[in-house]
């Protein structure tokens, strides 16, 4: 009988890739400074005279030891700092992403000896394709209240904003609307998703574009395999401290049969030796 494949080869996932891949959305923002400013003022309904050239992909941590990021596009003007993120698949814990990477931000932009009332506002965007927070509305926009009495803002300067494409029909403004239909993969409707399109087509025609995307979409999942074996060994070798010998071989097979791990790897996270597991490998595969 012949198998259908389930997964997109690279070539094919660059041939069917639109604006909402974070790939190409990075490329056509850092490409059209002017297109960037444009689509901030139309998601945060604000007039920006000027951004500084948008970065893709900018790293940043605070010291060697914190955990590190990597924001989709970047850019700042005098007063504002924006990072602007594409999600369309994981969707966990990104009202703890947007408040680390907030933290992120003020670190890298208020210098040493600098006075506190110097630090710019921080606007972190998320342009999701669904409904994180399932309340059915199309724009969720967070800043810090006094609870006793919501009268009250702190006025901290840090927004986060989060975007439903799902609800875009009611979004406050015909420019929103259109930018996330197209967004949505939909035919684009103004000037300005025009633009976009045009700038789409011209990126996925850039050989040397295809060629690192091709390498980025390797790295990322290389990066995911790696996650998940790092995973898979921290949770043998926790189970192994307190199992009986029959339940940690049962386990083991289990995680051998998985493929995740190699039998060495399995052997040095429960603590047994090699041949055994070899041994208990070879009736997996049979």
């Amino acid at each position: 009988m012949k198998q259908h494949r389930t997964q997109l080869t690279l070539a094919e996932r660059w041939e069917q890739a639109t604006l909402a891949n974070n790939f190409i959305f990075c490329k056509v923002m850092t490409e059209n400074k002017e297109l960037c400013r444009q689509l901030l003022e139309i998601l945060l309904h604000i007039k920006i005279d000027h951004i500084e050239p948008p970065v893709a992909e900018k790293s940043a941590k605070v010291d060697f030891d914190s955990h590190g990021i990597r924001f989709d596009v970047y850019t700042k003007d005098d007063n504002r700092v924006f990072d602007i993120e594409v999600q369309t698949t994981n969707k966990e814990n990104l009202p703890e992403r947007a408040r680390y990477y907030q933290s992120i931000i003020d670190s890298d932009n208020l210098q040493s000896g600098e006075d506190y009332g110097t630090i710019k506002e921080s606007y972190i965007i998320f342009l999701c394709l669904g409904d994180i927070f399932k309340k059915g509305l199309p724009v969720y926009t967070f800043e810090n209240f006094c609870r006793e009495d919501t009268r009250i803002k702190l006025g901290d300067k840090a927004y986060k904003v989060f975007f439903n494409a799902e609800k875009c029909d009611i979004m406050p403004s015909d420019e929103e609307q259109a930018f996330f239909r197209f967004l949505q993969g939909r035919t684009a409707e103004t000037d300005f998703t025009r633009q976009l399109a045009t700038e789409v087509t011209r990126a996925k025609h850039n050989a040397q574009w295809r060629m690192q995307f091709m390498t980025w979409e390797q790295s990322i999942k290389e990066e995911a395999q790696i996650r998940a074996k790092d995973i898979a060994i921290d949770m043998a070798q926790d189970m192994a401290q307190d199992m009986a010998k029959e339940t940690i071989l049962a386990t083991a097979r289990r995680i051998l049969a998985t493929g995740k791990l190699s039998a060495q790897e399995v052997a040095d996270s429960f603590q047994l030796p090699l041949a055994e597991i070899q041994a208990l490998n070879a009736t997996v595969s049979a």
